[in-house]
């Protein structure tokens, strides 16, 4: 994951959340040591830890209290008490209990979850049925059953919808706070036109996005449509989160097949659906024609 270079004791915001508080000090404490020429076994070995320990708190995979960070501050001989200062901040941050934890998530939708609750622009390409951020219950309910061919009030349904509002309720809560986070959403125009649930759970759902779309400051939604030559999401649907003043390098989520999940920050994966985005945005249709035709589709839906 792409984080701020370890020396520079001011890059960091102070409202960064526990993900990418947990991620930073974690990036930079293992810079730190190998600044200090310094081996994980040897570290570990006079911390009086396990190696696994170690490895696990520089990968950021757990976090690591304030009074554990000084320890290896002084032991990578670092004298600069606002570095000290910072990384004992960040370290009291990623230590903060979330929502999302009651929820007991794993591998990488476990980050993706935690990456999106902190995330200030969230851009999602969705070929296949509406993001779940922007769902209603009853839609989340009928495309969950279909997808994991199940009764809508299977237990794993139930629970995935519920994560699922749950998702929609922090980032509502997000919107009401000082710094909004943004959502741009595109969707394929079959994914309007799929009347998942029937045409009535179909046109609710339309109007709840033209809703949300009442607010375009906060929600800005595009549409690719079926008769696009240069289309250039065929590759599937993703999410691409950005973050406040660049404290962390964009993250793709690309939601797989059978639960296999992939989670990535390298710049040339981010780079290359950020121009797939773009191109979306650019050929496809956007503001008001993007509004017009949910209308066409939704008033449709009420009429069959």
């Amino acid at each position: 994951m792409g984080v701020p270079d370890a020396s520079d004791s001011s890059v960091m915001p102070a409202t960064v959340g526990p993900k990418i508080a947990k991620v930073n000090v974690a990036q930079r404490l293992k810079t730190l040591r190998e600044e200090a020429d310094l081996s994980v076994s040897s570290v570990a070995g006079a911390m009086e830890w396990s190696v696994s320990k170690l490895t696990r708190i520089e990968k950021g995979e757990v976090s690591i209290q304030p009074l554990e960070v000084r320890a290896l501050l002084d032991h990578y001989a670092v004298t600069d008490a606002n570095l000290h200062a910072e990384l004992s901040r960040l370290a009291r941050t990623s230590r903060s209990r979330q929502w999302y934890s009651r929820h007991r998530l794993t591998g990488d939708y476990a980050d993706f979850v935690a990456y999106e609750n902190e995330a200030s622009v969230i851009q999602a390409w969705q070929m296949l049925f509406v993001p779940g951020l922007l769902q209603t219950g009853d839609y989340a309910r009928a495309v969950t059953a279909r997808t994991l061919r199940a009764d809508p009030n299977d237990e794993q349904v139930r629970a995935r919808v519920e994560l699922r509002l749950d998702r929609q309720k922090a980032l509502s809560e997000r919107m009401d706070g000082p710094k909004p986070p943004r959502v741009v959403a595109i969707l394929d125009e079959s994914v309007l036109r799929r009347p998942i649930g029937g045409r009535a759970v179909m046109a609710r759902q339309l109007e709840h996005l033209l809703e949300l779309a009442q607010d375009a400051t906060k929600f800005t939604f595009g549409v690719a449509p079926l008769d696009l030559e240069h289309h250039s999401g065929l590759g599937g649907s993703f999410e691409l989160l950005k973050f406040f003043d660049k404290s962390h390098a964009d993250v793709l989520f690309v939601e797989g097949a059978a639960g296999r999940d992939f989670l990535l920050a390298d710049k040339g994966s981010t780079d290359r659906h950020n121009a797939l985005f773009q191109d979306l945005l650019d050929y496809g249709r956007t503001g008001d024609r993007a509004l017009q035709m949910m209308r066409s589709i939704r008033d449709g839906m009420r009429a069959g």
